[in-house]
């Protein structure tokens, strides 16, 4: 084993490997790049604040528009109701005070004109 580690140690140092390959980012790029990230999973987060939030004026404005369609529909109720009162209270064409005037005037002319007849 102590071989092995020996052989693999000499030959790391006689073929080194490329510190980057492909693109390789400054101190600064990196540092950059990791504010970026702490910034992007801040942003994630306040996102799903603002997603809860919203999730829940969406559930108050569903209650508070089913509040308003029961009042709606409890209002619709007294109007009809309110209509029916009105048609029963609403005074028959036998009850109508001008009719009763003309009655009793020509209840007391028809009989005062007959007993000017009579004669």
């Amino acid at each position: 084993m102590n071989k092995l580690m020996s052989f693999l140690l000499i030959f790391s140092l006689l073929f080194p490997q490329e510190v980057c390959e492909g693109e390789c980012y400054t101190d600064e790029e990196a540092q950059n790049i990791e504010l970026y990230i702490t910034e992007l999973e801040q942003n994630g987060s306040r996102d799903s604040l603002i997603i809860n939030n919203l999730n829940e004026q969406l559930q108050l404005y569903l209650q508070q528009t089913n509040i308003d369609s029961t009042i709606i529909e409890n209002y619709i109720e007294q109007l009809k109701l309110k209509e029916d009162l009105i048609k029963e209270l609403k005074p028959k064409w036998h009850e109508n005070k001008y009719l009763w005037y003309t009655m009793g005037i020509v209840s007391m002319i028809v009989p005062i004109w007959a007993a000017g007849q009579i004669k």
